[in-house]
């Protein structure tokens, strides 16, 4: 399974939130070309009196009220200094002064000599982090394609995957007509998100379509009303579509794991034979998992009541 690595430029960052974050810039304009590569922000703290240990480099760096508080402490000198050495560690792709506080001038200095993007907002520091997190979230995070349907069951995304031709595009039609929602047909784009969530996604080309073979395009908005497709789910569980071949687990006591960009998801496989209906399986599939979710597994309270029936039959016996 590809992974797709992103990165964006302070530029970009500028064209597409610089008037909503209200971001000025203020020195640096040579360098905005410089790269971020992590979804996060970091808040320098005892880095800005040279202890570099654990030191974000690479994150976005955000002067708050209590950086500043320190910094304005500092002599020019001393301030610039460490702010050099701080940003000598690694590759520190632009500074943000928040909450309307006016520049220190050892910081915007030290940001000259270092060629770094130096920014400020007037919103308040948790405001913006938030903000910036979210945007940088969105266009950063680890994301892949791959090749199956995404369905919102009963409020759960359900990502069906299978070989070509098994039945996945069919099937996603008949819980669509069922009242469930479609999002990606085909190829879904998946991203993770604050580390560990999954949120897919359909390419814009095929936002809102369906093939289906013998059918060939349809437009499942058009067919079943606006409220039949939507843009993206989180993805909670995965279900296989598979051959009837080999052993299929029949008690469902042992819960399978899917594992894709580094995250874990609840995995179920379904054997496909004629006269199964894949849609009300895939439907009680989901519930299902809501109620493991909660703490109840109907496959375990029943293995439960049977090795006490069976404990209690061989004690009868004695």
């Amino acid at each position: 399974m590809p992974e797709f690595a992103r990165s964006i430029t302070v530029a970009q960052m500028l064209e597409d939130k610089g008037q909503e974050l209200s971001l000025e810039l203020l020195c640096g304009r040579e360098y905005i070309n410089r790269e971020i590569i992590k979804p996060s922000i970091n808040r320098p703290g005892l880095a800005l009196d040279g202890h570099l240990e654990n030191f974000r480099a690479e994150a976005v760096q955000i002067m708050g009220r209590g950086e500043y508080a320190f910094c304005a402490k500092l002599s020019y000198k001393k301030l610039k200094a460490n702010l050099k050495k701080m940003f000598k560690a690694g590759q520190v792709p632009c500074v943000v002064v928040t909450a309307g506080m006016k520049v220190l001038p050892g910081i915007k200095q030290a940001c000259k000599e270092e060629k770094l993007p130096l920014l400020s907002t007037c919103l308040d520091t948790a405001t913006f982090v938030s903000e910036l997190i979210a945007y940088l979230d969105d266009c950063i995070s680890p994301r892949t394609h791959v090749h199956g349907v995404l369905v919102k069951v009963s409020g759960m995304g359900v990502l069906i995957r299978g070989d070509a031709g098994i039945g996945k595009s069919e099937c996603a039609l008949e819980l669509i007509k069922r009242g469930h929602i479609l999002v990606a047909d085909d190829v879904v784009e998946i991203q993770r998100r604050r580390g560990h969530s999954l949120i897919g996604s359909c390419p814009p080309m095929l936002k809102h379509y369906m093939e289906v073979r013998g059918l060939g395009i349809l437009d499942i908005g058009l067919l079943f009303g606006v409220g039949a497709a939507m843009d993206s789910t989180a993805i909670e569980m995965e279900v296989n579509l598979v051959a009837p071949t080999g052993e299929i687990d029949r008690l469902g006591i042992e819960q399978q794991r899917s594992n894709i960009l580094g995250v874990e998801i609840n995995s179920l496989t379904i054997p496909v034979t004629p006269g199964r209906n894949l849609a009300v399986l895939i439907e009680v599939a989901a519930l299902n998992q809501r109620l493991k979710g909660q703490g109840i597994s109907s496959a375990k309270e029943f293995n439960k009541k049977l090795l006490e029936k069976m404990k209690g039959g061989k004690n009868g016996t004695k």
